[in-house]
């Protein structure tokens, strides 16, 4: 006969019990951090606008811009580089046959000879208007117009980015407004459906609650492609995607204005298009001080050689017209051997015009061209001014329509007041107080595009100016 288990003592119980407690309790932690997880990769990342504006480094405009920078300092540094001493070896040979004619005029062979030099030349751009100075001075020309050009790439961008990410901040208080006006007026089509069943409303009050629903529902939808639309810019001008991102920061609530005439000032001297009117100016002044030196100065070329009277030895010489001067030594070496006594030679040659209706006639064409890029430099300095002027009136404009703006959500919010006031009295119902809320969050939500509108026109009116103050 079999015997019956043992009972099971106190203590043999309470150890059971802790171990399933125990590990219910890691079971429910381990679901607990689960959760947790799954929410956390759930939740769209929240991007700041100072985060936005720091990716703009790798926006395509501006890496362009950085990339043309780069090249335009390397131009400069080989300008400078050609303004220095170069040195070249030079080198020639000549071969003369073994033909020759003997005393009774008879057919003679004689042998044949080689000669040549071979030699150093060293060459420096010594005058102003040598090639290697005009080179120099268009390479630091084109290095500021392209730092300029990269400031107004990168203030471009950053007006870009401001606006696409104050878009996508507004469309997100649209989305949020028209879900909770999608959600009263849901509630509003239930309760007149209820009332039109019980025979307190018309089928006529019915289908206007059912088309505010349908209206509703098309405002939600827009407002949802808007936000898409405004992430989508913002993605293309940081070159990155931002999907399910969300938009955390507000726009700026006031700004002062900056003074008028200093952004005037700016803008005459620092735009892209000032400094380039100011470089096709320079340019023509250049083109036209080069004719007016063909005209006046002579092609002389002075030169010096010591050295064997036969040739060879050290030489130098200096070209006026071209500005630039030359240094060198020769070594002859066959039948073209220098011998003799070692003494200095020197020489001048050049030529000078008289008269020549061309070289006039250019002088006057780059005369024309210096007087109208000194017009189109004006044109654009007025330009500049009348864009500061124009942008300042608008952001003026925008400054006082966050004002109208601001009174309204105070007046939206004393309604509200007023509506609980009256809900606490019994004179109002909750959807008095839900179209007043409402009300409330749309004034909030003009409130904040209005203060979006005066963020960005104040970065348009600085980049008018030249950039970022």
């Amino acid at each position: 006969m079999t015997s019956p288990p043992p009972p099971r003592t106190p203590a043999g119980r309470g150890l059971v019990l802790f171990l399933l407690l125990g590990a219910g309790h890691v079971q429910a932690q381990a679901q607990a951090t689960t959760a947790q997880m799954t929410a956390a990769q759930a939740a769209p990342a929240a991007l700041t606008l100072e985060e936005a504006l720091a990716r703009l480094a790798q926006a395509p405009s501006v890496a362009a811009a950085q990339l043309s920078v780069r090249v335009a300092q390397e131009n400069l540094t080989a300008a400078r580089t050609a303004l220095g001493l170069s040195v070249s070896v030079t080198g020639n040979v000549t071969y003369a046959g073994g033909a020759g004619t003997a005393e009774d005029g008879s057919a003679a062979a004689t042998p044949g000879s080689l000669s040549g030099s071979a030699g150093v030349q060293a060459s420096l751009g010594l005058l102003p208007w040598s090639s290697g100075q005009a080179s120099l001075r268009s390479a630091q020309r084109s290095l500021t117009l392209a730092q300029a050009n990269l400031a107004a790439a990168q203030s471009g961008a950053r007006l870009n980015v401001v606006t696409q990410y104050l878009a996508a901040v507004v469309a997100q208080q649209d989305v949020t407004l028209t879900e909770r006006t999608l959600a009263q007026r849901q509630r509003q089509l239930a309760v007149t459906r209820t009332q039109r069943e019980q025979g307190n409303a018309t089928e006529q009050a019915a289908l206007i609650a059912q088309a505010n629903v349908q209206l509703a529902q098309a405002s939600l939808t827009e407002a949802r492609t808007s936000l898409e639309g405004a992430r989508l810019g913002l993605a293309a001008v940081l070159g990155q995607p931002l999907t399910g991102v969300t938009f955390a920061s507000a726009p700026v609530v006031s700004a002062a204005l900056p003074d008028l005439d200093a952004l005037v000032a700016r803008a005459r001297i620092g735009t892209v298009e000032v400094l380039q009117a100011q470089n096709a100016l320079a340019a023509a002044q250049e083109s036209l001080e080069e004719q007016q030196r063909d005209v006046r100065l002579p092609d002389l070329t002075a030169s010096v050689r010591y050295g064997p009277s036969g040739g060879g030895g050290l030489s130098a010489s200096l070209n006026v017209k071209a500005g630039s001067a030359g240094v060198g030594y020769s070594l002859p070496f066959g039948g073209s051997a220098a011998g003799g006594d070692s003494r200095v030679a020197a020489s001048l040659s050049g030529s000078y015009v008289l008269y020549s209706p061309a070289l006039r006639a250019q002088v006057s064409a780059a005369q024309a061209g210096v007087t109208q890029a000194e017009l189109s430099l004006r044109v654009a300095q007025q330009n500049a001014e009348l864009n500061v002027r124009t942008l300042y009136s608008a952001a003026q404009s925008a400054a006082l329509a966050v004002g109208s703006r601001q009174t309204a959500v105070e007046v939206a919010r004393s309604a509200l007041d007023a509506a609980q006031a009256r809900l606490s009295a019994g004179t109002a119902t909750a959807d008095d107080v839900t179209a007043a809320a409402l009300d409330l969050a749309q004034a909030e939500r003009d409130l904040v595009q209005a203060r979006a509108a005066g963020q960005t026109a104040l970065l348009r009116l600085e980049n008018a100016a030249g950039g970022s103050l």
